[in-house]
């Protein structure tokens, strides 16, 4: 039981822990995160555009996450200048939008701000952090260096998203897992960065679950793996994740291009404890249809080069055979291209 003066200093604590926190890329995931942050009285901002910028400023920002349903009126802008100099970015744009992020974000930067890039794949900063000679990621995501000169990976955090969530429509995000969204946290292995815990604190006290891992290039490793093996073949059959496992086609390729990402995270000393059958089974996928295969839906572009594109890279690099992720990719690329998804 707290005493009377204990509820009283921890009361005054969340106060004075409420940040000026900006959400760069509000769809499904930024949306979630403003909602929840939002309902704890930060000030939060989203940077969006189009249908859902105009829905967020006439009617707010709604979540129906599981049986629970509410409605948040964050400052909602296209203009990170309007925002002004903040605590917190979390950067939850799609991998294409990065050089977006470059252009624009250094109006929301002071040197204490803390920038959490929650985002699917491998990371710019990957080769930083890894101490790799070859900077392969930071040459295909961020190839005209913005990211690396104006936010510097000192104020970068990792963050590994486990959130399914979906846009219903213009500024209505929808879980349906009933379930707590879960961010997990990570400083880049190079750095010496104490924020992670403060950061976590924030999305916890916010009804989130936010662990710090002492190591998150595994955990985008572990995560990439299962987006890798799965979104590909969504998006080449239009199919669920429950679809593409009672297949046992698709199931022999997704079991592949696991085999032969592991042996390429591998020779980056990444040693993934995955259940890798447990993976493959039709009784723990959900009809969840994965975000890549939603960005094809809305014809959008994908997380090509941070999710297949980056492997078969550092692949070829390492001398290692990926012959069936260099099929899916050379597949999945003509296919976006002829749309014009993909240059």
């Amino acid at each position: 039981m707290l005493t009377k003066n204990r509820k009283v200093y921890i009361n005054l604590f969340m106060e004075l822990m409420k940040m000026k926190i900006c959400i760069f890329g509000a769809g499904a995931i930024g949306g979630f995160l403003a909602s929840y942050l939002s309902r704890e009285k930060h000030e939060v901002s989203v940077v969006s555009r189009g249908a859902n910028l105009e829905a967020f400023k006439k009617n707010g920002l709604t979540l129906n996450h599981a049986d629970n349903t509410f409605t948040v009126n964050p400052i909602a802008t296209a203009d990170t200048q309007e925002v002004g100099p903040v605590d917190i970015i979390f950067i939850t744009v799609k991998g294409p939008a990065l050089r977006t992020i470059g252009l624009n974000i250094e109006p929301l930067l002071k040197n204490e701000t803390q920038v959490v890039f929650a985002m699917n794949g491998i990371p710019w900063w990957y080769d930083i952090a890894m101490g790799r000679r070859k900077k392969t990621a930071a040459n295909l995501l961020d190839p005209d260096g913005q990211l690396r000169r104006i936010v510097g990976i000192n104020r970068v955090l990792g963050c590994v998203v486990d959130c399914p969530a979906t846009v219903s429509e213009p500024g209505v995000i929808v879980c349906r897992r009933n379930t707590k969204g879960k961010f997990t946290l990570g400083v880049p292995r190079s750095e010496n960065n104490p924020n992670a815990k403060l950061v976590s604190e924030i999305l916890e006290n916010a009804k989130m679950l936010a662990p710090v891992s002492i190591d998150i290039e595994q955990e985008i490793w572990a995560k990439l793996v299962v987006n890798l093996s799965r979104s590909p073949l969504a998006v080449l059959t239009g199919v669920d994740e429950v679809e593409l496992a009672k297949n046992s086609e698709t199931t022999a390729i997704t079991r592949e291009m696991i085999k032969e990402a592991n042996q390429v995270a591998l020779v980056h000393g990444i040693r993934l404890d995955l259940n890798w059958n447990h993976l493959l089974r039709v009784q723990y996928r959900s009809k969840h249809r994965s975000s890549m295969l939603q960005d094809w839906d809305v014809q959008r572009p994908m997380e090509i080069d941070s999710i297949i594109k980056i492997v078969s890279l550092f692949a070829e690099e390492a001398d290692i055979r990926t012959p069936t992720i260099d099929r899916i990719l050379a597949l999945l690329t003509i296919k976006a291209r002829e749309v014009g998804l993909y240059s």
